[in-house]
């Protein structure tokens, strides 16, 4: 605005009547895009009085020049917007000592005092914004402070508000905050060193909650400035993937509380194990209320998901691969003569009659040194057998309802088994037979540039022909579904087992579920290399 009505205006200088205003204006903008990339989530403090300092820091005769409501909102809503290092140091997103260089010396020291009363301020919160820019731009021929949100940070969620979402973050740091008291870092180490020598059942699944809350008290174990601690908790909390924030909730709590009363190894595999059960696993125990169909129909209404709910057996072109067979060589071509289709005496050797006996070894082993080079692989078919069906989305277009499934990258195959195994003949297959091995396929959650081990960590082998004659559902299961619909988990899971998958006769990705963490392993591989077998036992997983 300009000075001759400095006093009655509430708009700031535009850049056209204040030269001085505009690099201001900018180095707040590239201030914030600077600190808001890559951060994960960004925080608030109080800002009472914010404004106030913010005005005091001009000369005393140029206050009313920028006494803007437009910027007076920003700075009472925005201004307070943090960055958290790893250590828990704080960081101002809006402001900085060195904010538009090129600015005259005035809205450096504006800056400045901003970003060291910013920084010092205890955390109160997340920020979280559906609104791509913070602050209003321009009002006429007046200019604002105003900036822009990167789109990684952007409001996400189909069901709940920002406010919803930043109270769910508020009430999860209470929570770890009481884990990280109630659990010693000593039972953290026990329970992480347990997991990973894969000593229960489905431990990996476990391995990353247990470490990232061991990680969480390390590193605050290390800070004594409590405004420090408060923040590294904040970071943690707002940025954990989905279910680490809540270690009493899960199987994770018993399992530490039984270390720390000091049970013994069986005691705790028995009870780790009741508690992983197949059939039990968060998996909902009643058939769903009227009220749980009524909220479920609301939230598939709302997120527009009833198509997501129908699906199909996937077929090997929709999967990622480990490995594939190579194509046979090309038969030369036939030179003639009545006898060139026979072959000579010398070629047809018994060299590929001998049967040596199978190498022992790891998956893992395997998977380095024999699967890279393998033309063919067959697995000789147990019955019954842990075998495994991948199905996929009926509808491609369809919104995603699985957690690893996401509109940038679509991904909506999940798998389903039996609990105990089930008979090779059900899944059109011969027990005691060699079965081609069409495919070596990761599991659905570890494909992409943003793998989730912790649901699950194996490898399916796709046999040729297999496929189940059984109709199981359509294997929506909770685990695998993402946290928007947990409410109505008794509802979908309802659904999944009256539903039906289709697809069957172009079913081509069903074979044997090969997992860590499932305990012993015994598969019997035999290996085509140079036109020769080799047999192998895979005994365990690494």
């Amino acid at each position: 605005m300009s000075n001759k009505t400095a006093a009655t205006s509430t708009a700031t200088r535009t850049t056209t009547d204040d030269p001085n205003y505009a690099p201001f204006l900018r180095g707040v903008a590239d201030t914030f895009a600077l600190h808001a990339e890559n951060v994960g989530a960004l925080f608030t403090v109080d800002t009472e009085g914010l404004w106030e300092l913010y005005l005091q820091s001009f000369p005393e005769a140029e206050r009313q020049t920028y006494n803007c409501s437009a910027c007076r909102q920003f700075v009472e809503r925005f201004g307070g917007l943090v960055v958290i290092r790893h250590d828990g140091a704080r960081f101002a997103a809006c402001w900085h000592a060195v904010t538009a260089p090129d600015a005259p010396e005035t809205f450096r020291h504006v800056a400045e005092r901003l970003y060291l009363e910013v920084s010092r301020r205890p955390v109160v919160g997340v920020f979280i914004s559906k609104e791509p820019v913070l602050g209003t731009p321009a009002t006429g021929p007046w200019t604002h402070l105003s900036v822009t949100v990167p789109d990684a940070l952007l409001h996400r969620d189909r069901l709940r508000t920002p406010g919803q979402v930043a109270a769910a973050v508020r009430e999860n740091v209470a929570t770890v905050e009481r884990a990280l008291e109630e659990f010693s870092a000593d039972a953290l180490r026990e329970a992480l060193r347990i997991l990973e020598a894969d000593a229960l059942s489905r431990s990996e699944k476990f391995v990353g909650p247990v470490k990232w809350l061991l990680d969480l008290h390390t590193a605050r174990a290390e800070v004594k400035d409590e405004r420090r601690r408060s923040a590294i908790l904040w970071r943690a909390v707002a940025t954990s993937p989905e279910g680490y924030s809540h270690p009493r909730a899960s199987v994770i709590g018993p399992l530490l509380e039984g270390i720390a009363a000091g049970k013994s190894y069986e005691t705790l595999r028995a009870e780790f194990a009741a508690m992983l059960h197949p059939l039990r696993y968060q998996r909902p125990t009643a058939a769903p209320s009227a009220g749980n169909i009524a909220e479920a129909e609301r939230i598939v209404a709302q997120l527009g998901i009833a198509r997501s709910l129908e699906r199909r057996f996937a077929r090997l072109d929709e999967c990622e691969t480990l490995w594939k067979p190579t194509a046979p060589p090309p038969r030369a071509p036939n030179a003639g003569g009545v006898f060139a289709h026979l072959t000579p005496k010398d070629v047809a050797s018994a060299v590929a009659g001998l049967h040596l006996p199978a190498q022992t070894m790891t998956w893992d082993k395997f998977s380095r040194a024999v699967l890279p080079t393998a033309e063919a692989i067959a697995l000789l078919v147990p019955s019954p057998g842990p075998f495994i069906a991948l199905v996929t989305a009926t509808n491609a277009d369809a919104p995603p309802i699985i957690r690893w499934d996401r509109e940038d990258r679509r991904n909506p195959v999940t798998w389903y088994v039996y609990h105990r195994g089930s008979p090779a003949g059900q899944w059109g297959i011969e027990g005691g037979k060699w079965r081609a091995v069409t495919g070596v396929v990761p599991f659905p959650n570890l494909w992409g540039d943003r793998p989730a081990p912790q649901h699950s960590d194996g490898v399916v082998l796709v046999l040729d022909g297999a496929v189940d004659s059984r109709d199981a559902g359509c294997a929506l299961f909770p685990e695998n579904l993402r946290d928007d619909l947990r409410a109505i988990r008794s509802t979908v899971e309802a659904f999944s087992n009256a539903a039906v998958i289709s697809g069957r006769e172009q079913a081509s990705a069903c074979g044997y579920d090969l997992r860590k963490g499932q305990g012993r392993i015994d598969v019997a591989l035999r290996v085509t290399v140079g036109g020769r077998a080799t047999d192998y036992r895979i005994d365990r997983w690494d």
